[in-house]
């Protein structure tokens, strides 16, 4: 709250005296790394946030929870959604949304995440890998390994790439924008990785995801299958670092019309 207000020209040490809370220990608070939990509640707020605004403040948590599931795949719960607007100091109201265009770059590649889950073969059994690839750049911006398909594998995947895009871009995030929404490929659902009614990603997020997993298996040298999972997970955490660090790739061409 003080950090939320003081970005809008009211000093920290003003407010931290009307709350009844020291100047010093605000400012420990925001030199500390963030948790992931925190780093999803406020990923979640922004998105929140975002919804009220663009149907005219109207929405109620009942509504925005539905449009969470529908654009963005998020399986939450509605006193989670309330609690959230509650906090924010935002609630619904009687009326209709305003008909209006969605926001600039809404429905354009760079305002999306798209998760994918895919199995590495060892003698143990199989490794999988969750990644997190954004959609404009084709760079990998957060990933996770397990023994098992699962949502937690897929859970751990966002949270390192919410935490990279905090890090990346504390100035965007100060500002309010908003991080991207997410779609999962097809493969992510058939393994039961993707949220309840997980918005599927389009052509384009396939092909992406496509050109993404041919350079991990160019790099990926090494036994068939491989001897066990720890080996495997070590190459694959070696290929992930260096692909994130790389320059963003050019954009994959659209499928050929009938």
């Amino acid at each position: 709250m003080i950090h939320g207000l003081a970005s809008h020209g009211v000093t920290a040490r003003h407010l931290a005296a009307l709350l009844g809370v020291s100047e010093s220990g605000y400012y420990a608070w925001r030199a500390r790394t963030p948790f992931p939990r925190a780093l999803r509640r406020a990923w979640l707020t922004r998105l929140i946030l975002d919804i009220h605004q663009e149907s005219g403040s109207v929405f109620g948590y009942r509504r925005v929870m539905q449009e969470l599931g529908r654009r963005y795949g998020i399986d939450v719960g509605h006193t989670t959604v309330e609690a959230v607007m509650k906090g924010a100091g935002i609630r619904g109201r009687a009326g209709r949304p305003h008909e209006q265009a969605p926001p600039e770059g809404a429905g354009t590649p760079g305002r999306r995440w798209v998760v994918d889950v895919l199995a590495v073969t060892t003698v143990q059994g199989p490794v999988y890998a969750a990644v997190v690839l954004d959609t404009v750049s084709r760079r990998l911006v957060g990933w996770s390994t397990a023994a098992a398909a699962h949502r937690t594998l897929v859970h751990r995947a966002l949270m390192a790439a919410v935490t990279r895009a905090e890090h990346a871009e504390p100035a965007a995030r100060a500002g309010g924008e908003s991080l991207p929404g997410c779609s999962f490929t097809e493969r992510a659902g058939s393994l039961q990785c993707a949220p309840v009614h997980a918005a599927v990603g389009d052509w384009y997020d396939h092909a992406v995801v496509g050109a993404f997993w041919d350079g991990v298996h160019r790099d990926l040298h090494g036994p068939s299958p491989w001897p066990d999972r720890q080996s495997a997970e070590g190459r694959l955490g070696e290929i992930f670092d260096r692909f994130a660090a790389r320059a963003p790739a050019a954009p994959p061409a659209p499928p050929p019309t009938p």
